[in-house]
């Protein structure tokens, strides 16, 4: 049976297993940038009404705004059932989610669900300004701060259904990876790490995550967001994912890349 998926925008999939569908780390609300360190900023609840019709498992990789945000509005929508770290399954009871749609899971935790096998895995995240990690805050009031939003630890995940592997990395390490089918991994790493990424996962379709501008509207089409300052000029660029392709293509040659469109279906 294949696996129908969507990319919804930033690391956010969509993927479909029969009549069971996954989400990991969706993320339809686009904050202005500048709420990272001023204001409040609410979930965009028209857009997960337009995007989102049903859903029965939301996988988390880490609570920062942009992979959370938008997941309890989503759980409590589709009654779906959450999973991910402390500081993930505590925000979600805090924003309304019933303690029954609720599991808290770590690093190398594995459970199943409607005949699919997952498996979380430790990730590393980079440092990034304006992201904060740590305990919650003992008070928060609606709409949050995107600051509000701590990480505590993160996960990648091995998804396996009949037989398929499908890794979603979101770690900026290589040691936790596996053999998978279909990968998705970051758009920013250079061609020593694809290289040693390819050798250790072996997959046949690398897709790539986390690459557009999270704060550009919904209704206007995707564009790259910054890659990490450089010591050559410029320091400062758009990513590029042509170069992506190529560092891909160099280090595994008979891999295929796919850069979906957002909301369009896939089947891999």
């Amino acid at each position: 049976m294949q696996i129908a998926f969507r990319w919804l925008g930033n690391a956010g999939f969509e993927f479909t297993f029969g009549k069971t569908i996954i989400m990991v780390d969706p993320f339809l609300t686009r904050p202005r940038q500048w709420l990272i360190c001023f204001g409040r900023a609410a979930v965009d609840r028209k857009s997960i009404d337009e995007h989102v019709n049903k859903c029965g498992h939301i996988l988390v990789s880490h609570t920062h705004f942009d992979h959370f945000m938008d997941v309890p509005e989503i759980t409590i929508k589709t009654k779906a059932a959450v999973y991910g770290s402390a500081n993930t399954c505590q925000l979600a009871r805090r924003l309304g989610v019933p303690e029954n749609q609720v599991e808290q899971i770590s690093a190398n935790d594995e459970f199943d669900e409607d005949g699919i096998h997952v498996k979380a895995i430790p990730a590393k995240h980079p440092w990034i300004p304006g992201y904060t990690n740590g305990h919650l805050n003992t008070e928060l009031r609606q709409p949050l701060r995107l600051r509000d939003y701590r990480m505590d630890s993160c996960l990648s995940f091995l998804i396996t259904f009949q037989g398929r592997r499908l890794l979603v990395w979101s770690s900026i390490g290589i040691d936790n990876a596996v053999e998978a089918d279909v990968l998705i991994c970051r758009s920013v790493s250079g061609e020593r790490w694809y290289a040693r990424m390819m050798e250790k996962v072996q997959p046949k379709l690398v897709i790539p995550s986390h690459w557009d501008d999270m704060f550009r509207p919904l209704s206007e089409p995707p564009r790259p967001y910054f890659s990490p300052p450089r010591l050559v000029l410029p320091p400062i660029k758009r990513i590029d994912l042509g170069e992506f392709k190529g560092k891909i293509k160099m280090a595994k040659p008979d891999c295929e890349v796919l850069i979906p469109d957002r909301f369009k279906e896939y089947f891999i």
